[in-house]
């Protein structure tokens, strides 16, 4: 059973959204909608809902971005990559969610596909995601939302700086917040908001926050996206390995802790990767604070 956080109330109200993948089996939709209904009380701004590789899932993020705004009343912005779309494709995708009400997206670039980007994509396609944000900008998308890296280039302060640069860039084409990676040591998000705060755009980065549902999962993932695993952390996993609710203890307090500690150091807008499950998120939406909103009275 979920325990509840001990720690304090933090002394400002943050300000938290969340992402979720769309599910592919009614098992998995089933537990997106618990997940929902345990996670929406807490009042997130808004909702984002992933986009796979190469717009494998394409169908299915427009369906839930319009279930969840409709069904549960929270705005979503959907992810949009660009690098297997034509700059038509891209258009006519932003047009139909315009259509519906979404004034939100995520701009993202995208990962190559295997067998390259495919020619239509190439030829008529975005050179950059700058052109994608200033599209859908100029689209009558209200609010782009991008990505940033903590420890982009192995996290040095040249690889910072370049990395800041670029951020800036894409803000400066007319996105309005950069949401990062999941990191599993603040000392790399603090390292770089310096960066960012030095080149102006300090109040336009959010953490982006992994939950610990599966450890080793998570671990396995840092090691191909450039996340430093503290020994420490590793460590303290490895203590309770074949324990699963010691793990499951360890996880929460790791989790609770890393939001805590980002909020008493100034951090006030927080972006959850949810992994479509709630108790974890729960976690830390009560560790910085926040309570579920009692359900409206019968009509």
């Amino acid at each position: 059973m979920h325990q509840k956080s001990t720690l304090k109330p933090m002394p400002t109200h943050p300000v938290i959204s969340l992402e979720c993948f769309p599910p592919r089996s009614e098992d998995m939709a089933a537990r997106l909608e618990a997940t929902l209904k345990a996670l929406i009380p807490y009042e997130p701004v808004f909702c984002t809902v992933s986009y796979g590789a190469g717009g494998s899932t394409r169908e299915g993020t427009a369906r839930w971005v319009r279930r969840i705004r409709q069904d549960y009343g929270v705005d979503c912005a959907p992810h949009l990559t660009h690098i297997t779309h034509t700059r038509d494709e891209v258009r006519g995708i932003v047009a139909d969610y315009i259509s519906e009400g979404v004034a939100r997206m995520v701009a993202l670039r995208g990962d190559i596909p295997e067998k390259g980007v495919p020619p239509p994509a190439r030829q008529y396609g975005y050179a950059s995601t700058l052109e994608l944000i200033s599209d859908l900008k100029a689209g009558g998308i209200r609010e782009v939302m991008v990505g940033a890296h903590p420890e982009h280039g192995g996290g040095d302060q040249a690889g910072l700086r370049q990395h800041a640069d670029f951020v800036k860039q894409k803000l400066d084409a007319g996105a309005d917040m950069a949401i990062t990676q999941f990191f599993l040591d603040n000392s790399r998000f603090y390292r770089l908001r310096d960066v960012f705060a030095a080149a102006g755009i300090a109040d336009r980065l959010a953490p982006g926050i992994m939950p610990l549902y599966n450890v080793g999962h998570v671990f396995s993932f840092a090691g191909k996206t450039q996340v430093e695993v503290p020994k420490a952390l590793r460590n303290r996993f490895d203590q309770v390995a074949g324990d699963a609710e010691s793990a499951r203890l360890a996880a929460q307090e790791f989790s609770a802790l890393q939001v805590r500690d980002l909020a008493e150091n100034g951090i006030e807008r927080f972006h959850i990767y949810t992994m479509n499950r709630a108790p974890m998120t729960t976690t830390i939406l009560e560790a910085l604070g926040l309570t579920a909103a009692p359900p409206p009275p019968p009509a």
